[in-house]
């Protein structure tokens, strides 16, 4: 086993693992920061996809005149969060994220401009114009200004490194990880580790995330002591599935009044809206909010796209078809330029032809449970970015996702550069633990029983929730509890968190729908918290 060594170690390639390598550094220069990324730096994690027609950073400048304020972003986001995201972490974003968006900025960051002035605009959730963009490529034009100044200051990058496990000492404190590289295994020691591995979307059949994000950690985290909250909270949403990619169906193609039919050629639409809710209605909440959710009617468009595919009417991809051709070449080069060039360089031209579109996995509300420093309550060991909970709760607002990379990321760096240089020269030793199921290649029954999994998590896990599938779901995982596969078992162990979160929460609330219980519920304005029981399996914990 190869073996290094560094004072604070961050795990992750995106927006939350480059502030935190970052202000790390920064702050105490004489530290050895090391970032260990899944793959290329720069292109890999969520953070660097290109997969809408605009991706928004949201911080309060109101640039737009519109009355925007920090005390409206806080009340937008405890309001859109329905009473569970952790109000001093949302206080924290409403007040810091102006100043660390100012700091991008300074470091050459440039957002879209109209007239000379930044632009910002109104997001789901959000009451204010307060959404800075790049164009669909916001995330990337973060990371590269960042990895320009981690390169200056002379932070290490370790490019192609999966971590698995985190090695802790006698006294349970995190003192580094277990890693491999083209299957060979590295022992990386550390003073403290920063967590910013992002989310799970690809434990589900179908998403929009990148490889790495696979959960490693949350099972990481958990396994060592660290508890999660509001798991049961992701956001789903319609994508493109023919031609091939991963791509968002975002606000502006709403708008446009599109025509969706199943492979029966049948407008379905219709049978799913309430009383007093015509389709066009709908579409036009749809537009205003991408992630499913049960805040507005936007909802039934999710469901009868869901309850389509799941009654055999769904095209051979699992999805619908999606046609606007009815709206010419020009209107959609004017009103929605990314989608269409970027669709036509997968192969299909919305003008001319109609495309196939589904419900996919594309970003996570909860995470490990964090304080404001982004400390898990595992002694070194911190986290940021998506990987965290209790920031947002039941629903966020638009462009929030990447004001907590840069706002967290920013916090946990410095608490954790604090941590390191109060560990000194001192270097905590830790059992590696066993390391040779990591090494093996995933068999095809490993492959096979991963498939499965994903598509149980998804017709169980996503838009439409009940006892029944959910518990269908424990079935799954109980007949296949003692597989060997290191791979399979995290798949397990998520699918079960993520089950025990859904099936603890009775109610409908933001982006978690319990067809069985299908109202809000004013006595379930409390927080799910799971933590390790008996034999690791999940235990749920009910805060007020």
């Amino acid at each position: 086993m190869e073996q290094y060594e560094c004072d604070v170690l961050v795990v992750g390639g995106g927006a939350a693992a480059s502030r935190a390598a970052y202000e790390a550094k920064r702050l105490h220069p004489g530290l050895k920061v090391l970032m260990a990324v899944a793959g290329a730096y720069g292109s890999s994690g969520s953070t660097n996809l290109i997969a809408s027609e605009s991706l928004g950073i949201s911080a309060p400048f109101n640039f737009m005149n519109d009355g925007d304020s920090p005390d409206v972003h806080y009340q937008d986001m405890i309001e859109t969060g329905g009473g569970l995201s952790d109000p001093r972490l949302c206080r924290i974003i409403a007040d810091e994220s102006c100043d660390r968006v100012q700091e991008l900025m300074d470091l050459g960051l440039k957002f879209d401009e109209e007239n000379g002035h930044p632009v910002q605009r109104k997001l789901s959730g959000c009451t204010k114009a307060r959404s800075l963009t790049c164009g669909g490529s916001t995330g990337r034009e973060m990371v590269k200004v960042l990895k320009r100044e981690i390169s200056r200051l002379g932070v290490e990058v370790m490019e192609n490194v999966r971590i698995f496990n985190l090695i802790q000492d006698d006294h349970g404190r995190v003192c580094g990880v277990i890693a491999f590289s083209n299957h060979v295994p590295l022992r990386i020691g550390a003073k403290a580790v920063i967590l910013a591995t992002g989310g799970a979307g690809r434990i589900f059949r179908h998403h929009v995330n990148p490889p790495s994000l696979e959960g490693d950690g949350w099972c990481m985290a958990y396994r060592a002591g660290a508890r999660l909250i509001n798991m049961e909270f992701f956001q789903i949403g319609p994508a493109v599935f023919k031609p091939q990619m991963k791509f968002i169906i975002h606000s502006h193609m709403w708008r446009l009044g599109p025509r969706l039919t199943n492979r029966l050629g049948q407008e379905f639409l219709p049978r799913y809206c309430p009383s007093g809710v015509t389709p066009d209605e709908i579409l036009s909440l749809k537009a205003l909010s991408y992630p499913f959710s049960v805040r507005t009617a936007a909802m039934f468009l999710d469901i009868a796209i869901f309850k389509e595919v799941m009654a055999g009417r769904g095209t051979s991809s699992g999805g619908v078809f999606f046609d606007v051709t009815h709206v010419g070449r020009e209107t959609l080069e004017e009103r929605a330029p990314i989608t269409y060039r970027m669709i036509k360089q997968a192969g299909a031209d919305l003008s001319k032809e109609k495309i196939e579109v589904g419900l996919v996995v594309q970003n996570f509300n909860g995470g490990i449970y964090i304080n404001s420093d982004g400390f898990t309550g595992v002694e070194g060991l911190y986290a940021a970015g998506e990987v965290t909970g209790g920031v947002h709760g039941a629903d966020r607002p638009g462009g929030n996702n990447l004001a907590d990379t840069q706002v967290f990321g920013f916090r946990a760096a410095r608490a954790a550069a604090e941590h390191a240089m109060e560990v000194g020269s001192k270097r905590m030793r830790g059992a590696d633990g066993p390391v040779q199921s990591e090494m093996e290649r995933s068999s095809q029954q490993d492959k096979d029983l991963i498939a499965r999994s994903a598509n149980l998590y998804s017709s169980n896990l996503t838009i439409v929730r009940t006892n029944k599938g959910l518990k269908e779901i424990f079935q799954f995982i109980d007949a296949h509890r003692t597989h060997p596969s290191f791979f399979v078992q995290n798949r397990l162990l998520l699918g079960a968190i993520l089950a025990t979160s859904a099936l603890t929460r009775e109610e409908s609330r933001g982006t978690h729908y319990r067809e069985d219980f299908p109202q809000k519920d004013p006595a379930w304005a409390k927080r799910v918290v799971i933590s390790g029981g008996h034999q690791g399996n999940p235990v749920a914990e009910v805060l007020a």
